[in-house]
């Protein structure tokens, strides 16, 4: 089973002290968001159970515990957090247009995505995501549901980390306003998947998945680690 370095940490303590609570468990430098998605990982693989507001390591998570290097220490360097809007709407002739951009800058130049980026200190990740919407398109969602959490992760062909995001993805359809259509570093555009790929000049990230419905998906969690294309 492969864990990430806070995860390890957190079977460390866990292994030093029954029935802790999350504040204890709280690893110094990690925001409560991220130490919530490393938790919710350890009980996902059942290394960790949780009774009431305690945790503890299962009978798996006491083995795992057991192997790991007495030296093991956690990475200094966090993963970023950013959201991303999953925008859709229908044309005049029934089909599923989706929201997108074109980077017009470093890293990942040309690339074609969604709408996001960075949470600001202290702001939620939907405000984010509304602010992001307005400032990248000037479009204004009615509403945004939460419909993943995807961690994104690319490496050089040498194994040389160059992102590591976090990304809260949330779903909106039909948000109004006047489409911006071009900024110093984008180029925005409502477009259907048959069109995307049917273009030469666009090319879409590794990871962009375009399902055409007009609702948002059952909430998951996930993570990705390829290799950096375009980067």
């Amino acid at each position: 089973m492969k864990l990430h370095d806070y995860q390890k940490a957190l079977v460390r303590k866990l292994a030093l002290g029954r029935n802790l609570t999350f504040n204890r468990l709280l690893i110094e430098g990690l925001g409560s968001e991220h130490m919530n998605y490393h938790l919710k990982r350890l009980l996902e693989v059942g290394f960790v159970i949780k009774r009431g507001t305690f945790y503890t390591l299962t009978d798996q998570g006491k083995d795992y515990s057991n192997r790991l290097d007495d030296a093991m220490k956690t990475v200094e360097k966090q993963p970023k957090t950013s959201v991303i809007i999953n925008a859709v709407r229908k044309n005049d002739k029934g089909e599923i247009e989706f929201l997108l951009n074109k980077r017009l800058r470093e890293p990942y130049f040309g690339k074609v995505g969604r709408m996001g980026g960075k949470v600001l200190f202290g702001e939620t990740t939907e405000a984010a995501a509304r602010r992001e919407l307005l400032e990248e398109s000037g479009l204004i969602a009615e509403k945004l549901i939460l419909e993943e959490i995807y961690r994104k992760i690319r490496s050089r062909k040498d194994g040389t980390k160059v992102q590591d995001v976090f990304f809260y993805i949330y779903f909106t359809k039909n948000p109004s306003g006047t489409l911006i259509n071009k900024t110093d570093h984008q180029e925005n555009f409502w477009i259907t998947k048959k069109e995307l790929y049917e273009r030469r000049d666009l090319d879409p990230y590794d990871d962009l998945l375009l399902d055409e419905r007009l609702s948002p998906k059952k909430f998951k969690i996930s993570e990705n680690e390829a290799e950096a294309e375009g980067y």
